[in-house]
């Protein structure tokens, strides 16, 4: 609380009225496991970590993992979270004029220090100006005063700062470990010398890696009339900004204890990353040069930290990942020894971003030992003479064997990521794709059967800064439609085929390599009301065209054009580390369909000055610390669970199981954890107190636990029951109190019971459950009275809309009771029947208004069991569970 005028209790009262109002409250609610909240004595620089897009993607993105660790580890320094609201939750804070704040203490964005956005893509700028503007903080840095955060940038986008600089006080060019670090000491002295903003700026800007587009001129380039950066005189601005790298993974810690979300997220499980760059040198791929010199952390370092992050978690999966992770050196042998390790706790495995070249059917069974996860293959092009123009180093072979190996360890569906309007490309150049991706399905369909299935995913090409391609031209929207339209034509039965909207790859083809020109349009794009432009449903086009044209762009001009190999370009303020002239050689080697082989210790092709820090080739006779870096082979392993026993082997006898029935609550927080994310917080919780749990058996195993009738966003409750099986046997009091400290906060288990076999379902054996409803504003009187009227009705009819179909309830014969608590509170009890039951809030509006509901605390008292069964409202602790075969 920030005094004693309660004005932060009162923030946060209207901001928690707004949960129940959207569609994904735990985007919104922070206190989740291992986040970081310091105490405000304890802070002197106050940083905000902002994702400009959706929480589910920015909790999945490794760079935002790694910074919040590091700062947070800093003393002195507090690192906060803020996302991108969705539409539902952007609507309320506007039209109630309330603020957007941090996941952790719950601020304002304009009451801190540092305010730092990560650009992963062009199209979320308008989200970077909406945050910024609903924190409190002008969007325009030129707007800005000294009372104002410092707003800073960083992101792969951000490697062309130029359209985006008008919005950014600083820019990180490069990788943040070491740089953020410097940045804050730097930025904490000089304010305790009481320096101005300006002062400030000019000092970081003598940092490596860090841009400061103020102290910036503009003049135009002589071929193509670009704005190009030069350093005004005096002011102590580089030529030119190296970009930052970290040459030694192991020198900074990688984070063990990340952050658990309530909800589901794109990559939710423990993400370990074994290597930074790429050896392979796709023409297109940006982050293939603009994270070069490639890197691998030490394995043994990697496999200590997967393991202690797994117990951090509570997350049964894991996954290995790096621009091309089968190019990392001890791959099999380290994920070898993880899978041995994490196979009997029904721990799976993932690796992103394999290329076909590296996939071998060691490989294969390692990842298949407990559940498949999904399979992608990228060939980017699907012929040959293609694949050789963008540097693939992959042939048709290759890639069919992969996808052999895959549909032999048991997958039955494949992806193919193919882009179309490559530089070069032909009409028979995109006919291959289809041709390519139906070889694939008779292949997998000779092995699997006729339930493989094949996506064929075709996106756009977008040249990008700093790539042999970065002087080509986007295909004009007519060319990426034809093209679509002649895949859609030609795909056979089972692949399906999916693109991208060519209106936000127009976009960001125009921004990907405009200059700082362009800034005025993006900021009136913004004003006109384009957000969330990176989701189709609410990209808008025409918002964008007409901002462009007001201030006289020709934005197709910009996504189209060539650029002059002899012409200076906007972005060369940026010194990225890889040698112009060849970049340019590349260029050239691409329009003679030359390829290159990837880099390693024996093929150095002097890109950058960073040769000697090059790591990749590791000899395999080498070994680190203690794990041996084999060459890559078939590695004999015990079949994946489920298969059964290997010829001559005998089957493991099953482990004993134990269900469970247990008693707990569901509080503060945690009362606007959905269904499915109140399940998964107690698995988290459960599998941090090393409870082994039983899984079911088959393609994806999952953990044997259900609950009890679902409960509405919002309500909590002390009524809250679970079955579930464990291979761990628990016993009492301890046992719940050890549980109990991994558990999410606002749930706490009660009690629990051991469960015979052949005990009912909680579905089947709950019948009523009972509500308690305060209700600020009504007194115990007039809710009497409102009762007495709602009772005396024979029919209480209300409308639900469920999928476009309207449907009328009768609510009163689903309402056992109601009545009036000892302090005026509305009490009353629903039945669960075979057609449904009453929701609560259904029930309050009907005895006392749909006005109630805007203030209304809803708790679930109790749930009833059926009569002559277990009654599970006064469970008993104590009891161990009744084992059983598995």
């Amino acid at each position: 609380m920030d005094g004693p005028d309660g004005g932060r209790s009162d923030l946060l009262r209207r901001l928690d009225a707004l949960l129940t109002r959207v569609e994904k409250p735990t985007r919104y609610i922070g206190g989740e496991w291992n986040s970081v909240v310091k105490p405000a004595a304890e802070v002197d620089v106050s940083v905000v970590l902002a994702f400009p897009d959706l929480y589910e993607i920015g909790m999945s993105h490794l760079g935002f993992r790694i910074l919040y660790a590091l700062l947070n580890a800093m003393p002195g320094v507090a690192a906060e979270r803020a996302f991108m609201p969705w539409i539902d939750m952007l609507t309320e804070l506007r039209r109630r004029d309330l603020p957007l704040t941090t996941l952790e203490s719950r601020k304002p964005l304009g009451r801190f220090d540092l305010v730092g956005f990560s650009m992963q893509y062009e199209l979320t700028i308008t989200n970077v100006l909406t945050m910024l503007d609903l924190g409190g903080i002008p969007p325009r840095s030129a707007d800005r005063e000294e009372s104002h955060p410092l707003v800073l940038g960083g992101g792969p986008v951000l490697v062309n700062p130029e359209p985006f600089a008008d919005f950014f006080d600083l820019i990180l060019i490069g990788e943040g470990e070491e740089a953020f670090g410097e940045m804050i000491t730097l930025y904490r002295r000089l304010r305790a010398e009481g320096r101005s903003r300006g002062e400030i700026l000019s000092a970081i800007a003598d940092l490596e890696g860090w841009y400061v587009p103020a102290l910036y001129d503009l003049e135009p380039e002589p071929l193509t009339g670009q704005l190009i950066p030069r350093p005004r005189p005096g002011g102590g601005a580089p030529e030119k900004v190296r970009r930052r790298i970290l040459y030694d993974l192991n020198s900074v810690p990688f984070p063990e204890k990340i952050v658990v979300p309530h909800g589901d997220i794109v990559h939710d499980r423990v993400s370990w990353e074994i290597q930074r760059g790429c050896p392979v040198g796709c023409r297109f791929c940006q982050a293939g040069y603009i994270y070069r010199p490639t890197r691998e952390r030490d394995p043994a370092q990697v496999r200590e930290g997967v393991r202690r992050s797994i117990e951090a978690t509570g997350y049964d999966e894991f996954s290995l990942t790096s621009l091309n992770t089968g190019e990392y050196g001890a791959i099999e042998p380290l994920l070898t020894q993880l899978m041995d390790e994490m196979e009997p706790r029904s721990v799976s495995v993932g690796l992103s971003s394999l290329h076909a070249s590296t996939m071998t059917e060691n490989l294969a069974a390692q990842v298949r030992r407990v559940r498949k996860t999904g399979f992608t293959i990228a060939p980017e092009a699907g012929s040959q003479r293609l694949r050789d123009v963008i540097n693939k180093n992959l042939t048709e072979a290759q890639i069919l064997e992969a996808t052999r190996l895959a549909f032999e360890a048991g997958w039955t569906t494949i992806k193919l990521y193919f882009m179309i309007g490559l530089p070069t490309e032909t009409t028979e150049d995109v006919e291959a794709q289809v041709d390519l991706a139906e070889r694939i399905l008779e292949q997998g369909r000779r092995i699997g059967g006729k339930r493989v299935k094949v996506t064929l995913s075709a996106s756009t090409f977008v040249p990008k800064v700093f790539t042999p391609f970065q002087w080509f031209g986007m295909q004009s929207e007519k060319a990426f439609m034809a093209k679509q339209e002649l895949i859609r034509r030609r795909v056979p039965r089972g692949v399906q085929f999916r693109h991208h909207h060519h209106g936000e790859s127009w976009l960001e083809g125009v921004l990907s390599r405009a200059d700082r020109s362009v800034a005025p349009a993006i900021y009136e794009a913004w004003r006109r009301g384009a957000v969330l432009d990176g989701w189709t449903e609410h990209f808008r086009v025409e918002v964008w065209r007409e901002a462009f044209a007001g201030q006289g762009i020709d934005a197709d001009h910009l996504a189209t054009r060539e650029l002059p190999l002899k012409a200076e370009l906007p972005w060369e303020v940026v010194d990225p580390l890889i040698r112009r002239r060849w970049l340019e050689r590349e260029y050239e080697k691409a329009c003679r369909v030359a390829t290159v082989v990837p880099c390693s210790s024996t093929a150095c092709t002097a890109c950058g000055p960073f040769a000697r820090e090059c790591i990749k080739g590791i000899v395999a006779e080498q070994h680190w610390n203690g794990l041996e870096v084999a060459p890559r082979a078939v590695v004999a392993r015990e079949p994946a669970a489920g298969s059964g026993a290997a010829e001559g082997e005998e089957e493991p006898p099953p482990r004993p199981v134990y269900r469970y029935r247990i008693h707990f609550e569901k509080l503060s927080r945690a009362r606007f954890l959905g269904h499915l994310d109140l399940v998964r917080a107690l698995l988290h919780g459960l599998r941090r107190a090393g409870i082994q749990l039983a899984y079911s058996q088959g393609f994806k195993p999952r953990p044997k636990i259900s609950l009890g009738p679902a409960l509405a966003l919002g309500i909590a409750s002390v009524a809250e029951y679970a079955d579930l099986e464990t291979h761990t046997p628990l016993a009492g009091g301890e046992s719940l109190a050890w549980i109990n400290r991994h558990l999410s906060e606002g749930l706490t288990i009660r009690a629990l019971v051991g469960l015979a076999p052949g005990s009912r379902s909680l579905q089947e054996d709950i019948v009523r459950a009972g509500y308690r409803a305060f209700l600020p504003g009504i007194g115990g009187e007039e809710v009497r009275r409102r009762v007495a009227a709602f009772l005396g009705r024979q029919t209480v009819v209300v409308e639900r809309l469920r999928k476009g179909k309207l449907r009328r309830i009768d609510l009163r014969p689903l309402v056992a009771w109601a009545g009036v608590g000892a302090a005026g509170e509305l009490e009353f009890e629903i039945r669960f029947t075979e057609r449904g039951s009453a929701r609560p809030r259904e029930v309050i509006a009907a005895i006392v208004g749909e006005d109630a509901l805007e203030e209304a605390e809803i708790l679930r008292t109790r749930q009833v069991a059926r009569v002559g069964h277990l009654d599970v409202s006064p469970l008993v602790a104590g009891r161990q569970g009744l084992p059983r075969s598995a």
